[in-house]
């Protein structure tokens, strides 16, 4: 699994964004996870597909809602058929100014998680079919781009996350969670910059560890709470995404494909490559 950082640039303005987005097989990504620095809310359409997050796979249906932060690293595995969704960005300061302590409330269900809270708002949620609504008629804003549209854009996302905090709302809960979860994160993406560069090379825990400025044990645990899987597999199955690329494009041998991404066993690389690909890289080949 690879993991990146989005990079939409929302205006400073008005940092939001709606738009429809479709997800096929051609691009999906089933072993990337993706992070950003603005809040997402997405209502899936049509179609059927897996998100993954905080190590909690979610299976979405129409009408269903998922949420994530700033800090929640995600990713989807279509499911048969495409998914038609309308996704929702923000970046915290569209809905609250850094010297509104009012305003900042609204931020409560991306900050502070209850142990109630759910990613995923299921169709069959009573808070579902509002929010739906909120996120149609936002889009028709959006669209339309009437007289005023900013102001019908945001008082709606406002009642959609005043909906969300009567929902999930923990008052137990610091806003300090967030601004830990930020600095974590950061380190943590040093550390996978860190993994592509020398995916080729012998990789030791203590080596990305350092890299991060974390403990390894420190390390090791919260990677596996952001990701998931182990840092171990992580760089498996990085090696195996490059090795799947060379294994298409290139005219290099089986072997030599094994050694260029880090493997210097090949036996254990038509192990690790089958249990992760569902076939034997040879067929890759053909």
């Amino acid at each position: 699994m690879k993991l990146i950082r989005d990079n939409i640039a929302l205006d400073k303005d008005f940092p939001f964004q709606i738009s429809e987005v479709v997800l096929n097989h051609k691009n999906s990504r089933p072993d990337t996870f993706h992070w950003h620095s603005y809040f997402e809310i997405t209502y899936v359409q049509e179609g059927q597909g897996n998100y993954s997050v905080n190590g909690q796979e979610y299976m979405m249906k129409p009408g269903d809602i998922i949420i994530f932060n700033n800090v929640e690293a995600h990713g989807w595995k279509l499911m048969g058929e495409d998914m038609k969704l309308l996704v929702m960005i923000f970046s915290p300061e569209f809905v609250a100014e850094k010297l509104s302590v009012f305003d900042s409330e609204y931020l409560k269900p991306f900050v502070e998680r209850g142990s109630n809270f759910k990613n995923r708002i299921g169709s069959e949620e009573p808070v579902s079919h509002e929010i739906r609504k909120g996120i149609r008629e936002i889009y028709a804003e959006w669209q339309q781009q009437k007289e005023g549209y900013p102001l019908m854009i945001k008082a709606n996302i406002l009642r959609i996350l005043t909906m969300l905090i009567r929902t999930y709302q923990d008052e137990s809960k610091s806003g300090e969670m967030l601004k830990e979860k930020k600095s974590a994160m950061k380190r943590l993406e040093q550390a996978i910059s860190y993994i592509d560069h020398h995916y080729s090379e012998k990789i030791t825990l203590d080596e990305v560890a350092a890299a991060a400025y974390m403990s390894s044990n420190y390390f090791s645990s919260y990677f596996r709470k952001v990701t998931g899987i182990s840092f171990s597999e992580y760089v498996t199955r990085i090696r195996i995404s490059h090795a799947r690329e060379l294994l298409r494009d290139t005219d290099k041998s089986v072997t030599e494909i094994a050694m260029e991404c880090g493997f210097h066993n090949i036996s254990n690389f038509y192990r690790l490559y089958k249990k992760q690909v569902g076939k034997p890289p040879r067929d890759e080949k053909k």
